[in-house]
């Protein structure tokens, strides 16, 4: 069935994942090979991809975010303070924001 939906998007995984992420409300941290040899500012061979893909899961970046550093909170706290509405370091709504405030 997801292989199907796939194939409906073209191969398109990304506009794929881009299109669900909008209908469920998420953001999704989205890597593939050409993501990886950018990096690696090289191609990989298909080895070294096979090897490389099978460390990818459902979860993996985020769990990666959340258990080696700040980055997911700081993310979150720039994407509250451009909404307007206040983070942790905040005691109150923000000054100027449509959500209220002085």
């Amino acid at each position: 069935m997801l292989q199907a939906l796939v194939h409906r998007y073209g191969g398109d995984t990304h506009r794929l994942l881009t299109d669900l992420a909008d209908i469920i409300g998420a953001s999704i941290a989205y890597v593939d090979r050409f993501t990886v040899e950018a990096h690696l500012e090289r191609p990989l061979s298909d080895r070294e991809w096979a090897a490389t893909a099978q460390q990818f899961t459902a979860m993996a970046f985020d769990d990666h975010v959340g258990d080696n550093g700040s980055l997911r909170t700081d993310w979150i706290e720039d994407v509250l303070a451009k909404a307007g509405v206040p983070g942790r370091s905040q005691a109150g709504p923000v000054a100027g924001s449509p959500l209220g405030g002085a």
